[in-house]
């Protein structure tokens, strides 16, 4: 099986990023993505999308993202024309994006991969006609400026794949499609977190919100996010008082609490775990 790479497309280390329209009238082979995940709108026509040893018909509206390691291809093609914008997502989508808080999101751009490669299913978005043209100028637009080039093109591009983040991420929970169902539930508990994480959250309410079991919640959510729930809201306080403790001259009790920390020593001894430094220290190297 090929395993295909970044740099096979792009050699720019810098912008880890490359967006292109593919054409196929034949079958195309098997492959694994090795460092990246691909961001796919089926532009014209249809196909079978070969996913490990799953088949799925996909046809002009559809959006998915395959990500790393998860082998691919696509057969029975009809006119099938489709754009691929392959990226990094820890270059990328790792900024404290409030589109984050956006179940959508996470069910568009984590949970769907994760779900995809890791067992049966083939739910994915369907954009309507009028969304469908709105995405479509904006790709010509991105493809564009890959292509010329012109004085800060990167900076641009990069601002309108963030966009195109953001409008398929909307457009997400629109339908009423039942394959969505057990996605989004999870997804809603990721965006309660995002939304919610300087308050008391517990894995009961999370568990709830995704109509799973708190220990099979955790579970999924651990093999998802890499992070058991709890310090993935630990990590969200921590970031959020580091932008504050750059940004502003509150007192550190006052961001201990800001960020959800209801005893500053405690909070001091967490960011010091996460940063090597003290809030003060941190403080005073800025």
């Amino acid at each position: 099986m090929t395993e295909m790479k970044l740099n096979y497309f792009t050699n720019d280390e810098r912008f880890p990023l490359f967006i292109q329209y593919g054409y196929h009238n034949e079958d195309l082979f098997i492959h694994t993505h090795k460092d990246f995940s691909e961001l796919v709108l089926v532009m014209n026509g249809s196909a079978k999308h070969i996913v490990d040893d799953e088949k799925f018909y996909i046809k002009k509206g559809d959006v998915f993202v395959i990500s790393n390691d998860t082998a691919h291809g696509y057969e029975d093609t009809e006119n099938f024309r489709i754009c691929n914008i392959m990226y990094r997502s820890e270059n990328l989508l790792s900024a404290n994006y409030d589109i984050k808080k956006n179940a959508g999101f996470h069910a568009l751009f984590i949970l769907e991969p994760y779900f995809t490669k890791e067992h049966y299913f083939k739910s994915r978005l369907l954009l309507r006609a009028k969304d469908f043209e709105k995405i479509h100028i904006l790709i010509d637009f991105m493809l564009s400026e890959y292509q010329t080039k012109a004085d800060g093109w990167q900076t641009l591009l990069e601002a309108s794949f963030i966009a195109l983040v953001v409008m398929l991420s909307r457009l997400y929970s629109f339908g009423n499609n039942s394959e969505k169902i057990d996605i989004i539930n999870i997804a809603k508990s990721i965006s309660y977190i995002e939304s919610h994480y300087t308050e008391d959250i517990s894995i009961d309410v999370l568990a709830k919100i995704s109509h799973y079991s708190p220990r099979h919640f955790t579970r999924i959510f651990s093999e998802i996010y890499h992070t058991a729930p709890l310090n993935y809201i630990l990590s969200l306080r921590i970031n959020r008082a580091y932008s504050l403790l750059k940004e502003s001259q509150l007192p550190i009790s006052d961001i201990a609490f800001q960020c959800g920390f209801s005893d500053n020593n405690y909070f001091s001894r967490i960011f010091k775990k996460r940063t090597g430094l003290t809030p003060k220290q941190f403080r005073v190297s800025e």
